[in-house]
Formats: C-alpha cells, structure tokens, sequence
C-alpha cells in the first residue's frame, strides 16, 4: 500500500548464493561422474578428451577457491573474537587504572561490538602506549649514568697538560742566530772535555765578536726579549752539532767568557756593594778567572753513578743542558704566575730531569714516581754529590774595597758584559 512503510521479504537468493549454490551442484555432479546440467555440451558422448580435461581442472579450481574462502572467513571471525576480547580486558584495565570514570561492562561490550567513539580510541591508544613503555622498561633497565667526578685541580707534579704552551717559531731570530762560518775563529778548550756530548769533542770552534754582532743584538727587541744571549752564541759556536741548548752551564760560561775577552779586553768594569750596602766600582782582569775541568769521571754516556746512602738504592744523573734548565724555569713560572699553583717545583723537576736509571731502571714513569717519592736523606745527599762535579769557570772573585778590605763575591753579568758602551 502507498505510504505505508512495509519490507519485502528477502525470499530470493542473492547473486553470491546463487554463484555458490551452482558451483556446489557442478561439484557433486563431478564427483559422481555427471555432467552438469548447464554444461552447454550436455550429455553428449562425443566430449573430446581436452574438454574432459578442462571440465576436471574447473572443479578442481572451483573446489581450491571455496576451500580458501571459507578458511578466510573463519580466521576473520576469530581475529575479530581475539580483538574484542583483548580490548574489552584493555578497557577493564583502563577502569582499574585510569581515575576518569569508565562506563559500565555492559557499555564497554556495546562499544566492543560497535565502533568506539573518538575519545574512546584516545583513551585506548594512550593506554597501550604507556604498557608498551612499561613493558620496555621492565626488560631493559635505565641506563644507570656514571656519577660525575668533579675536575681535579692542577696539582703540584707529574701532571701532563700544565705544561707552558710551546713558543712560536721566529723565522726572524732563527735567521739571526744561524752559525758564521764565514768569520775569523779560535778553538777553545771545553771544561767538560767534551765527554758530556756525544762526539766527544774536547775543543770547540768559536768565531769572535764582530761589529755585525753588536748592530745587531744592540736591537731594542732583541735586548727586551732575553734571547740575545742565545741567538749571540749560536752565530759563534761554529760545530754543526752542538747548539746553545745543547751546552752544560759551565761549557756556555766559558764560551761567554772568551767572547767578553776577545771583544773588548779583559778588563772588566763592575759595580758592587762593600758589606755596609755601599755600591762603589772596580775592575775584574778576565784572563784571571779559573777554569775548572770535569772532576768526575763519567760513563762512556756521560753519565754518573751514586749509591743512595739511606735506602740503598743505585741510580744514575747526568749533568743538565742550559735548554733543560730554561725548561724547567719556565715551566716553574707558568704553574706559579699562570696556574696558580702555590708550590714551587723546581727541585722535584730538577731531579726527574737529572736522573737517567733506578736501579737500572730506565722507565720514564718509574724516574718520575721515584723522584717524587725519594727519601728527604737520599735526596738531600745526591743533591750535594751532584753539585760537587763541577766543570766551568770559577764565578767567584775577590775585589779590594774603598776602605782597604777585601770583598769576595760573584762575577756580576749584565748587558754590559756584552756591551759596555751602552747607556744603561
């Protein structure tokens, strides 16, 4: 009736059954030999073999797509069961654990079958993000962080990085401090014989003083800078093998020496204080200040033996070069003035400096460690065995006083040892 809402009753089959019905009907009708009845060949006995062939292949196929159809089916249904069932156990989770209020069982099972609102697929996703992190973090442990270790202080020894950083190269004073070959020399004795260096020279090769030496070091910069003493002998030892650096302090004073000498005469002025503090000036004749020559004999490497007296341990030293004692001056100087270190180190560095071998050990970290370490008595002793070989020049002098006294005291050195017309 028009206008009234009425619903036709579903009595014809669908095109899908209809599809499913026929297959099944072909199927029984192939396995009991038949032909089916919309086989448009019919019953005909003139069917080839190929068409036979075909005909099994069909049922076969048929068969094969029902076959999946139906597992494809039965696997939907069972995921959809499992997944109802894991989110409904989700949602009374959520209940216990999430203060917002959830609804009902009866609710939650209604949303289960249904689509879930979009709040409700927020608060479901959120949810099984924080177990996944749970699960994470009960497998794998935080990484436990090492504890921080506040820096150590510069100390007062054996640490590596305090060093004073290296000076820039100059090509300027490496140019002036190259050997002059082409000048006048004399060959001097050395105090130590040479048997402190490797070749072993006793006698060295010396150019003297010369006006281009006086233009040059004379220089405002060179005279400021300290290196004018350096750069001074290094153009004057005419040996390819050794440098200013590579001296020992009383090879160096004697070389100093006989520059002085030989450049202005050996007559030199100083100024000295009497024992009141009175300054007053006088001459010191140079060719009368002593050489002393190596009164210890060394090992074929130049080095000494001594036997420490209070534990007994043997150790071997060498004498240090000028560029080893510059070394630790300024290495003094830069814990001190820049790191503000409040000890002095030189004796400790002088020491690890000095030492070859503990009981023939030659390690750089056991010579370290040990002269740390040493004993007050061993120390104080080799301090004083070393300090007695001497080789050089006698830096001490006697002077008559105004008064008629006589004053012993060190040779002074000072710019005008070099240069004594200068208005200093």
């Amino acid at each position: 009736m028009e206008g009234t809402n009425q619903k036709r009753p579903n009595v014809f089959p669908t095109s899908v059954k209809t599809t499913e019905t026929n297959a099944q009907t072909n199927i029984e009708a192939l396995n009991q030999g038949q032909v089916p009845n919309n086989d448009p060949i019919g019953n005909s006995s003139n069917i080839a073999d190929g068409e036979i062939a075909a005909s099994e292949e069909m049922r076969r196929r048929t068969a094969e797509e029902l076959q999946l159809r139906n597992h494809a089916m039965a696997q939907t249904a069972a995921s959809k069961e499992a997944g109802n069932l894991a989110r409904a156990e989700l949602m009374k989770e959520m209940a216990q654990a999430n203060p917002t209020p959830v609804p009902p069982i009866e609710v939650q099972q209604e949303v289960v079958d249904s689509a879930m609102s979009y709040e409700d697929m927020v608060r479901f996703q959120k949810y099984t993000e924080e177990l996944e992190a749970k699960k994470k973090a009960e497998v794998q442990p935080p990484v436990q962080q090492p504890p921080v270790v506040p820096p150590t202080p510069p100390s007062s020894y054996g640490q590596s990085g305090i060093l004073p950083p290296e000076k820039p190269k100059n090509v300027y004073i490496e140019q002036l401090s190259q050997p002059q070959y082409n000048s006048a020399f004399d060959v001097i004795p050395l105090p130590s014989q040479g048997k402190l260096y490797k070749n072993k020279k006793k006698n060295i090769k010396i150019a003297y003083m010369s006006t281009a030496d006086e233009n040059i070091l004379t220089s405002p910069n060179l005279l400021n800078s300290g290196e004018f003493l350096e750069i001074l002998i290094n153009r004057k030892i005419l040996d390819p093998e050794i440098r200013y650096r590579d001296l020992i302090e009383g090879d160096r004073n004697a070389i100093m020496l006989w520059l002085r000498a030989t450049g202005y005469g050996n007559m030199y002025p100083i100024t000295v204080e009497d024992k009141n503090g009175v300054p007053f000036e006088t001459e010191v004749d140079l060719n009368e200040i002593k050489t002393i020559e190596l009164n210890v004999e060394p090992d074929t490497n130049g080095h000494f033996y001594f036997k420490l007296p209070v534990s007994g341990i043997e150790v071997k030293f060498k004498l240090l070069t000028v560029g080893e004692a510059d070394n630790i001056a300024e290495r003094v100087e830069y814990e001190v003035d820049v790191l503000k270190i409040p000890i002095n180190n030189t004796n400790t560095y002088t020491l690890a400096k000095q030492l070859v071998s503990v009981n023939d050990d030659t390690r750089d970290d056991t010579i370290t460690s040990f002269s740390e370490n040493m004993r007050v008595g061993d120390a104080d002793a080799l301090r004083k065995y070393i300090n007695s070989i001497n080789c050089g020049v006698d830096m001490t002098i006697t002077v008559g006083t105004p008064g008629g006294e006589s004053l012993t005291t060190f040779l002074p050195l000072n710019l005008k040892f070099f240069w004594p017309n200068l208005g200093l």
